[in-house]
C-alpha cells in the first residue's frame, strides 16, 4: 500500500509553503512522511511543477491534471501508484495517528474508499482510495466537477464514524491541517 501526499496547493491563506514550515526541528511534510513510512510500504508526493522537495527522499510526481485541486491530485496519485489501495493526505497534516491509519487499513474489505466522518463531514484528504475510483474521478474531472466527494455515490464507500475514530485519536488531531498562521503557532506548542 502507498501513502500519497498532496502538495500542489498554493497556500493562499498561509502565504508561504505550508509543507516547509517547521514544527520543532522538522518541516511539516517531513513529519507527515515519517508517519506514513511506519504504516505504508511506499510514500510519494504529488505536486506542481514548482515543487522542490527532492531532499525528502521520496518519489515526487508532477500533477498530471494541474489546476484541478485535490481531486486532480488524488487522480494523479492513484494513476501513478503501483498499489491498488492508497492512503491520500495533505502535506500540512503533522498529527497523523499511526494507530488510526492501521485501523483504516483493517477496514478496507472490498470497499473502494475508506473515509472518516468527523463532526458530520467526510475527510477526503485523510482517506484510503482504490484504483477502481479512477474512472469515476476522471469523468468528474472532464466536466469540471471538482468536489472530491462528487464521485462517492459511484463507488463503494466505507464511512468510519467519529466514535470509532476517537478510539484511536480521541482529540481528532489527525484531521488538523495548517491552513493559517494561527494553526501553525498552535501546532508548534506540541512536543516533538
Amino acid at each position: 500500500m502507498t501513502g500519497v501526499i498532496l502538495a500542489g496547493g498554493k497556500s493562499r491563506r498561509m502565504k508561504k509553503n505550508k509543507a516547509l514550515l517547521k514544527i520543532g526541528k522538522k518541516q511539516v511534510i517531513k513529519l507527515v512522511i515519517e508517519k506514513l513510512k511506519i504504516v505504508f510500504d511506499n510514500v510519494l508526493i504529488i505536486g506542481n511543477s514548482s515543487l522542490n522537495h527532492q531532499f525528502l527522499g521520496v518519489r515526487i510526481i508532477e500533477d498530471t491534471v494541474s489546476g484541478k485541486g485535490p481531486l486532480g491530485g488524488i487522480y494523479t496519485g492513484l494513476l501513478v501508484s503501483k498499489s491498488e489501495y492508497n492512503f491520500i493526505c495533505g502535506c500540512d497534516m503533522p498529527f497523523l495517528n499511526v494507530d488510526l491509519l492501521r485501523f483504516m487499513v483493517s477496514e478496507i474489505d472490498e470497499n473502494d474508499i475508506v473515509i472518516p466522518v468527523v463532526k458530520g463531514f467526510v475527510e477526503p484528504l485523510h482517506a484510503i482510495y482504490s484504483k477502481r475510483c479512477l474512472p469515476a474521478i476522471n469523468s468528474h474531472l472532464e466536466v469540471e466537477d471538482l468536489k472530491v466527494k462528487s464521485f462517492f455515490s459511484e463507488v463503494k464507500c466505507k464511512y468510519l464514524p467519529e466514535n470509532e475514530i476517537k478510539k484511536y485519536d480521541p482529540h481528532l488531531l489527525s484531521f488538523s491541517n495548517l491552513n493559517t498562521l494561527q494553526m501553525w503557532e498552535l501546532a508548534r506548542k506540541y512536543q516533538w
